[in-house]
């Protein structure tokens, strides 16, 4: 399959060539004009190409979209998996020579602050995406809605005799120990989990009811940090723990599997943020990883993320079968640009209040 790009030549007013007779009695011939802009379509052939994907993306994503892409368009994808942050890490340190092209996953806040690294681009897809869905950047393109939740093991739970519907319910004694966290410095789950407590519990990012309730939660947490949003989730299914502070994705996906845990939106309020993806700049095969963003973002990958994973598509149209729809969830609106700009500031505090521990 051809991927097409399309190319718009401004040739309004160009004239073409007069011929004129010998015969001085012969009239001109009229001048051919070009009066409107003309698109000429250049297929570009990206059968062959070698992808290369940087994903911290969970394993049902992935085998339900790569395979499908592959077979659409005869390219051939090279993963790279890791935590957001090491990925993140991973592709400022080959700036001078991207070995990667498209960087598949993570937070809108974290790929903001890190637009340097991204070429520009906007998916043809894009006028088909709800307002939440759109790349309003020219950089980032959001193509799945990811909700901060709780995630608990049933379980556990009931050994213990403890009922948890709310961050606040965290902070009981008896779960000292209990409580599944990522490091926000390297897990964009994590990290938007950090600034979801921040605005849900205090009002805002500053106050000091919001950054008190994650000194107390941290002293819950026993100072631990686990490396991966996957282990904060699987160690919680064995029962390591009782409760984890994870995503929807992620949470769906077990509960799906049959596993004893159940997803609580906390009575606080939960914020649900795009996950993006990015075209790396420089990348060494541009056209396959516009090809990759236009196939994520359209019907059918928007399709497959709806059906097949545990996603909550953003293209217009399309809804998401056997979650509650966000009218139902108590549900916050985080403050996209501010957490963006003070992201730095965010992960410091955070860090300070760690190593007091």
């Amino acid at each position: 399959m051809r991927h097409k790009l399309t190319i718009a030549l401004a040739l309004a007013g160009v004239a073409a060539l007069v011929l004129t007779a010998c015969s001085t009695e012969a009239e001109p011939e009229p001048v051919a004009t070009q009066t409107s802009e003309e698109a000429v379509v250049v297929e570009v052939d990206i059968s062959g190409t070698t992808l290369v994907i940087y994903t911290p993306n969970e394993e049902g994503m992935l085998n339900s979209l790569i395979p499908l892409f592959e077979e659409e368009t005869g390219v051939k994808v090279q993963l790279i998996t890791a935590g957001t942050g090491e990925l993140y890490q991973r592709v400022r340190s080959e700036a001078a020579s991207p070995q990667g092209d498209v960087f598949f996953g993570g937070g809108n806040a974290q790929a903001n602050a890190n637009i340097d690294l991204w070429a520009e681009y906007t998916s043809s897809e894009d006028g088909q995406m709800i307002p939440a869905g759109k790349n309003t950047t020219g950089f980032i393109t959001p193509y799945q809605a990811d909700g901060s939740n709780l995630l608990i093991n049933l379980e556990e739970a009931a050994k213990i005799g403890v009922e948890i519907n709310s961050y606040a319910d965290l902070l009981q004694p008896v779960l000292k120990g209990k409580i599944a966290y990522g490091d926000p410095t390297a897990s964009s789950s994590a990290f938007a989990q950090l600034t979801n407590m921040l605005k849900a519990v205090g009002g805002d990012y500053e106050s000091d009811a919001s950054w008190g309730f994650v000194e107390k939660l941290v002293d819950q947490l026993d100072g631990v940090s686990i490396g991966s949003s996957s282990q904060v989730a699987q160690d919680v299914v064995s029962g390591e723990y009782v409760v984890a502070l994870t995503y929807e994705p992620l949470s769906s996906n077990l509960v799906n599997s049959g596993a004893p845990v159940k997803i609580i939106y906390p009575a606080e309020g939960a914020a649900f943020l795009p996950a993006t993806i990015q075209l790396i700049k420089d990348g060494p095969n541009a056209d396959a990883g516009k090809a990759f963003i236009d196939f994520v973002t359209s019907e059918t990958g928007q399709n497959v993320i709806s059906e097949d994973t545990a996603g909550r598509p953003l293209r217009d149209g399309i809804v998401k079968p056997g979650l509650p729809a966000l009218t139902e969830i108590p549900t916050i609106q985080e403050d996209g640009p501010y957490v963006a700009e003070n992201r730095e500031a965010i992960v410091a505090r955070y860090l300070a209040i760690l190593e007091r521990q």
